[in-house]
């Protein structure tokens, strides 16, 4: 799969906030994190929170994920280095392929040149977190040699 990866400018940074905002307001829905009433809210106050220079918050890397032949945008990725340990280490905050494009390789294409933008920081370990309900990016994660290193869990309380 021949694919790029270009810095987000800030339209197309625009762009993937108007989609990925109420994206991950619905997981957390979804996965019972979060309640509906307030989760959009919620949700705008995580990425103001996580990225609150914009596209220019530190150790931040936002990438559109381009089609090699077509140059058509195909989706988004975002990784955050952490300086702060003993290795470095990154951490993807968020990857996606436009619907239109899914299930055609560009997601594993993508992960593996963001492995290589990271290996270049000097990057020793990179991590990510996925909801429990999406088994298609648990597999796509466990063939490409992702672990699980914790589970979160949860139980419903009824009063």
């Amino acid at each position: 799969m021949d694919i790029s990866l270009k810095p987000m400018n800030e339209d197309s940074f625009s762009e993937y906030l108007n989609q990925v905002i109420p994206a991950y307001a619905n997981e957390n829905i979804q996965s019972g994190r979060w309640d509906e009433l307030g989760a959009l809210n919620r949700s705008k106050k995580e990425y103001g929170r996580l990225l609150p220079e914009g596209l220019k918050s530190n150790n931040n890397y936002l990438f559109d994920i381009i089609e090699g032949k077509s140059s058509n945008n195909v989706g988004y990725i975002w990784v955050k280095v952490e300086d702060q340990t003993i290795a470095k280490s990154a951490f993807i905050y968020d990857v996606g392929i436009y619907s239109n494009y899914r299930r055609k390789g560009y997601a594993k294409s993508a992960l593996h040149c963001i492995e290589k933008v990271v290996a270049d920081l000097g990057v020793t370990s990179l991590g990510l977190h996925v909801f429990s309900h999406n088994t298609a990016a648990q597999a796509l994660y466990n063939s490409i040699g992702y672990q699980v290193v914790s589970h979160n869990m949860r139980k419903v309380i009824s009063a």
